[in-house]
């Protein structure tokens, strides 16, 4: 890679806001060079193996309400699968031991949720923008906790909605504000039930794999994976990028990298105050996504558990027979149930589903990979309508995209692929 190679878009990052960015403006004849540190493409969407069974380590979960990712899956012709069960157990985990649930009290739940975002419509008339009226901005400075807490509910179902919140943020209630998880029950058709089925129940048939594939397959462009990008430069006539294995130029540039690695690129002239608060302070959503197989056998089951436990979710995944012998499992801190702890996970996983007995544990630690130091975003009290709307605004010849700062379904693979098209469009006004 020589100084001398120009193209006129760089786009730095290929999860599904960069490639689907690339692909647009490949399409519309630009010279386009895609950008991954990582080998592989995908970012935060990546289909792998576990025990024998292949499972999404990041992102899998999408929905018909998700007009970004439905489009797409539409155009590439690739089908869904219900992924709902009748578990036969459901327990919810408390302080002093198990509560094996019925259906009352799942109905129980949904209506606790519906009371707990009661006020979600007057805070956010709009569920695909920003909203920004004084309400909104009052209520972004109240944490999760806060308003779990102002709940009128019994102990244990208030147990059942921390758990809840915090597998929404993939964070503590505490760290994370109220107005964004909010977004999301606004975004699910200010429905308990249906942000349940938004945020775990319908699955591409052949993997966000295929999906990644698909886009990628129509990139017209110089794609470069394993190139971390180190400065961005820009002058009124360009941009200048530095990675680890050279120079290039270009006339724009689209970064699409997850906020909490944003502060890993030198920019000249810097960020703005608040882009540059933002890339240093970050989401907090640092929690951790498990998988486990089980001993075969084990009845399909729910569990789910407040935040002051390591997991706060956790369900059995049928197998490849009858039995339920794979366990997908989420907790709010990565650094309270490591990874590489292996045998913690598994006892964490243990003592949230009575009876099973834990063969193997996988996943990825997205927490600590330095490519995303962190899961999806979750934004503290007091910063999500502080930063997001900024973070996606241009600055001179760099424009910004990814799940991160999306305007409609933020945090999801759905506002990736919102901010790629965005993007693009900003990209192309610029240059014509």
């Amino acid at each position: 890679m020589s100084a001398g190679e120009r193209f006129d878009v760089a786009v730095i990052g290929a999860g599904l806001a960069g490639l689907t960015a690339a692909r647009e403006l490949g399409l519309r004849g630009r010279r386009v060079v895609l950008l991954e540190g990582r080998d592989r493409l995908g970012g935060r969407a990546w289909f792998s193996s576990f025990a024998g069974t292949e499972v999404e380590m990041g992102g899998g979960f999408v929905h018909r309400i998700q007009p970004f990712i439905w489009a797409e899956l539409a155009r590439y012709g690739l089908d869904v699968a219900d992924g709902s069960v009748e578990f036969e157990r459901t327990f919810f985990r408390h302080d002093d031991g198990f509560q094996e649930a019925d259906a009352t009290a799942f109905a129980g739940f949904l209506s606790s949720i519906d009371r707990l975002f009661d006020d979600a419509r007057d805070l956010i008339p709009d569920p695909l923008s920003f909203p920004d009226h004084e309400a909104s901005w009052e209520a972004d400075l109240r944490s999760l906790r806060e308003r779990i807490d102002a709940l009128d509910v019994s102990p244990d179902e208030r147990d059942r909605i921390d758990a809840l919140g915090s597998g929404l943020s993939s964070a503590g209630n505490r760290e994370v504000g109220y107005l964004g998880m909010a977004k999301a029950y606004a975004l699910a058709g200010f429905d308990a039930e249906g942000l349940l089925d938004a945020n775990g129940r319908w699955t591409i048939v052949k993997g966000t794999r295929a999906l990644v594939d698909a886009i990628a397959g129509d990139v017209d462009g110089d794609v470069r994976v394993s190139t971390v990008v180190r400065t961005i430069a820009q002058t009124d006539a360009g941009v200048a990028i530095a990675t680890d294995r050279g120079e290039m130029a270009a006339a724009a540039a689209i970064v699409a990298v997850p906020l909490n690695t944003l502060g890993d690129i030198l920019f000249d002239p810097p960020l703005s105050p608040i882009k540059r608060e933002a890339a240093e302070r970050g989401s907090v959503g640092r929690g951790v996504k498990v998988w486990a197989r089980l001993r075969p056998g084990y009845p399909t089951t729910f569990a789910a558990a407040p935040d002051r436990f390591p997991l706060t979710f956790a369900e059995t995944q049928v197998g490849s027979g009858d039995e339920a012998d794979v366990v997908l499992a989420f907790g709010p801190s990565a650094d309270r149930l490591p990874h590489a702890d292996e045998a913690g996970v598994a006892r964490a996983i243990e003592d949230m589903l009575p009876g099973a007995s834990v063969e193997a544990v996988g996943g990825h630690d997205w927490t600590h990979d330095p490519f995303s130091k962190g899961t999806w975003a979750a934004y503290a009290p007091g910063t999500w309508l502080r930063w997001a709307p900024e973070l996606g605004r241009a600055e001179g010849r760099i424009v910004f995209a990814g799940s991160d700062i999306a305007p409609g379904w933020g945090s999801y693979m759905d506002g990736a692929i919102e901010t790629g098209f965005l993007a693009a469009d900003e990209i192309e006004g610029l240059l014509s």
